[in-house]
């Protein structure tokens, strides 16, 4: 029988090739980055498996609902002002606090207005979620809630600026378990709306730790301080690059399970949300290891293909295990939830994980052009996913049920995969450089 022993010069070395290099600072901090995403996610696990077995399916599923609206309102509104904190704060110098707080301000007020208007026009474009939770009911939550995640999206991005990235686990981890406990004593009180309440009140109790925590430590800048080196204009022209595409991905992350209650109903809403939460851990790899590359590259562009590819082998050699091992236990992890969960979402959940492994070439290809500044590619690749996995779910529901949902995702982003792996393929001859910023 042929055994490891037999062979241990090339199990070495691929052990060797996939530590290699997480100990650079690139590296090192976008594996802090996935870390917080694994530990958010693992509890995260926990948090709706206590749910499901607190709540009904179709209560779930409301709730659920309302809070991936929540959050795609807070992250939409927050104006991918917290890419532009990655950037800037860097080099702001005694002028930070400043900075994070003009971005603060913007986003808060921004987060406001879009959470009032989502609550007043629900009865026309979320129905279901008027008829069950009520009018007054749906304008008091988003109007409050929207601007604290907005917030808690922001500092996820500011604690890296400042080189404290270390921070973001810990910031994570005492977020998930407040999500348990508060979930918990509201189940007690008997309070349906329990998953909401519970997921607003941990995000306000975090955003306020860590407010506290940057007041402290941002510099203030003196009175015969030189002007700032970062104006409203530079932060106004790095969002503006990238922020359209980013809205119309975040209606495919956050608002499909808005589409998934209209056309199947709260009970497959549930179960998507469910097994959405478990594969989207997945792509936060891939979003931690980009933060850190922009906070580590953008200052020398020239060195960002390089980086670039040492982003992907690392993604990969963290994903490709977890998403072979998570498809693997589909069912048994789906079960954790319930018998409903199981037999509903277990395909839907092996389709999602596996569209993660595509989703590397495709979001490092979209960090990369953040660096660059390249709105054609910032704008076009979530374009094109985001149409691809909205109008493919709602054509492929009515035939294949919440399946069609991971057809359309494990779809669309292989083929946005392998047009880029093609293009790249090409020579480059010819090719117009694309604008990189020099600040």
């Amino acid at each position: 029988m042929t055994t490891l022993q037999d062979h241990p010069e090339p199990v070495r070395g691929t052990a060797a090739w996939l530590l290699r290099g997480w100990r650079t600072p690139q590296h090192r901090d976008g594996l802090a980055l996935v870390l917080s995403s694994g530990l958010t996610s693992v509890l995260g696990l926990v948090f709706w498996i206590v749910a499901a077995r607190l709540y009904d399916p179709a209560t779930v599923g409301v709730n659920s609902t309302v809070l991936s609206a929540m959050t795609l309102l807070g992250t939409a509104a927050q104006l991918n002002l917290g890419n532009a904190l990655l950037r800037f704060v860097p080099v702001a110098g005694r002028h930070a606090r400043a900075l994070v707080v003009g971005c603060y301000a913007t986003a808060l007020a921004a987060a406001t207005l879009a959470g009032a208007v989502f609550a007043a026009g629900a009865p026309w474009w979320a129905p279901e979620l008027y008829a069950v939770f009520g009018g007054s009911e749906l304008l008091a939550f988003f109007t409050l809630a929207t601007p604290v995640w907005a917030v808690f999206v922001m500092q996820d991005y500011v604690l890296p600026a400042i080189k404290q990235a270390r921070l973001v686990p810990l910031e994570n981890l005492v977020f998930s378990l407040l999500k348990i406990v508060f979930l918990a004593g509201a189940a007690a009180l008997g309070l349906w709306t329990g998953l909401a309440v519970a997921w607003v009140l941990a995000t306000a109790v975090i955003v306020l730790l860590v407010s506290a925590y940057l007041a402290r430590v941002l510099p203030r800048a003196p009175r015969d301080a030189a002007p700032p080196t970062v104006t409203a204009r530079d932060v106004a022209t790095f969002v503006r690059a990238d922020y359209a595409g980013t809205v119309l991905l975040l209606a495919a992350v956050f608002g499909l399970p808005l589409a998934v209650l209209a056309r199947l109903g709260p009970g497959a809403a549930a179960v998507y949300g469910i097994a959405w939460q478990i594969a989207y851990a997945l792509y936060l790899v891939v979003n931690g290891m980009g933060q850190s590359l922009v906070a580590h590259v953008a200052a020398d562009p020239d060195e960002l293909e390089t980086a670039r590819r040492g982003m992907v082998h690392k993604a990969m050699a963290l994903l490709l295990p977890a998403s072979l091992a998570i498809s693997a236990g589909a069912y048994p992890l789906m079960s954790l939830f319930g018998e409903h969960y199981a037999q509903e979402g277990t395909l839907l959940l092996v389709l999602l994980v596996l569209s993660a492994v595509p989703n590397v070439i495709t979001w490092s290809t979209v960090w990369a052009a953040r660096v660059r500044r390249d709105g054609r590619v910032l704008f076009g690749l979530p374009a094109a996913i985001t149409a691809a996995v909205i109008g493919g779910s709602w054509f492929l529901m009515p035939v294949m049920g919440l399946a069609g949902t991971g057809v359309a995702w494990l779809g669309a982003q292989t083929v946005a995969a392998a047009c880029i792996l093609l293009a790249r393929a090409r020579p480059a001859g010819g090719s117009r450089p694309s604008p990189i910023s020099r600040r």
